[in-house]
C-alpha cells in the first residue's frame, strides 16, 4: 500500500527557533483545517471499489534547513477514522515513522518557493482480526514521498500538499489520490506577534488592515502597534493598511518573517 496514509490536513505550531537554520515545524493533524481525505481507487481484480478515507489527529516534526537546501521528517504519528475494506472493520488505525539507525526521513527543501519534498518509510497498524483472511496483516510498511509547498510569511500561513500515488494490496495494484491544505502558526511568546497580525488572531486576513484603519481613523487602538508597521518604515499610517491589501488580494510584496516586539508602543 504504496504512501497510502503520508499525506495531510495540518495545523501547525513552531518553536522560537522558527528563523534559525534548521528550523522545526511541529505539525498537528487537524481535520477541521480544510480539506482531509483519501480517494482510494482498487482495480476489478482487487473488487474495484473506491474508499474515502479520513484523518482525524495526530502530529508530526518536519525540518527545514534553507541554507542547505533539505527537508527532514523527525517524528510522525497520524491517526485515521476506521473504515470498512471488503466488508471487514479496520478498527482505528495509526501511521508512524520508521527510521534506520535513528535517522531522520530526508529530502529537499526550496528556500525561494519553498516546497519541499521528502522519502520516508511509514508503519500503519491496525485490527487485522478480520483483514487477514484477505492477505492484509497488520503492521504494514509503507514508503512515501510527501511533497508540499509552505505559502504565507513567517508564522502565519498555509501548507498546501497533493500526493498521486499506487500501492500494493494482497497481489494486486491501486492507486490513490490526496490534496491537502493546512493553516499553520507557531507559538510565539507573549510579548511577540508576527507582523501584519495586527490583533494578534493568528491570522493574517482582512480584519488586520481593518485594524489598521480603525486606529488610524477612529482611535480603536491596536494590541500590538508594532505588528501594523508591515512596510517596515518604522511609522505606522495609511501605507501599510495598503501594502497590507495588496499582500493579501493582488499578491503584492511578502510581510516581514521576523517578529516584532509589542511591549515597546511603538511600531518598528
Amino acid at each position: 500500500m504504496k504512501t497510502l496514509f503520508a499525506c495531510s490536513v495540518i495545523l501547525l505550531a513552531m518553536s522560537t527557533s522558527l528563523f534559525a537554520d534548521p528550523a522545526t515545524r511541529t505539525a498537528i493533524f487537524d481535520p477541521t483545517v480544510g480539506p482531509n481525505n483519501y480517494t482510494i481507487q482498487f482495480p476489478l481484480d482487487l473488487g474495484g471499489s473506491i474508499i474515502e478515507m479520513n484523518i482525524i489527529g495526530g502530529s508530526f516534526e518536519l525540518v527545514v534547513d534553507a541554507e542547505e537546501g533539505t527537508a527532514a521528517l523527525a517524528s510522525w504519528h497520524q491517526e485515521i477514522a476506521p473504515i470498512i475494506l471488503f466488508g471487514m472493520d479496520t478498527g482505528p488505525i495509526t501511521i508512524t515513522l520508521v527510521t534506520e539507525d535513528g535517522e531522520d526521513a530526508v529530502g529537499t527543501y526550496n528556500a525561494e518557493t519553498q516546497e519541499f519534498s521528502v522519502e520516508a518509510t511509514f508503519q500503519i497498524e491496525f485490527d487485522d482480526s478480520q483483514l487477514w483472511q484477505v492477505g492484509f496483516v497488520s503492521p504494514v510498511n509503507l514508503t512515501a514521498v510527501e511533497e508540499g509547498t509552505i505559502h504565507g510569511s513567517g508564522s502565519i500561513g498555509s501548507v498546501i500538499m497533493h500526493l498521486d500515488g499506487e500501492g500494493e494490496f494482497a497481489g494486486g495494484t491501486f492507486s490513490y489520490t490526496c490534496n491537502t491544505s493546512a493553516r499553520f502558526d507557531y507559538d510565539l511568546p507573549d510579548f511577540q506577534a508576527q507582523p501584519g497580525d495586527v490583533n494578534q488572531d493568528h491570522f493574517h486576513d482582512i480584519s488586520d488592515p481593518m485594524s489598521i484603519l480603525s486606529e488610524l481613523f477612529l482611535g480603536g487602538g491596536m494590541i500590538c502597534p508594532a505588528a501594523a508597521d508591515v512596510n517596515s518604515d518604522e511609522n505606522v499610517d495609511l501605507s501599510d493598511a495598503v501594502y497590507m491589501l495588496n499582500y493579501l488580494f493582488i499578491g503584492g510584496p511578502g510581510l516581514p518573517e521576523e517578529a516584532v516586539d509589542c511591549t515597546s508602543g511603538e511600531a518598528g
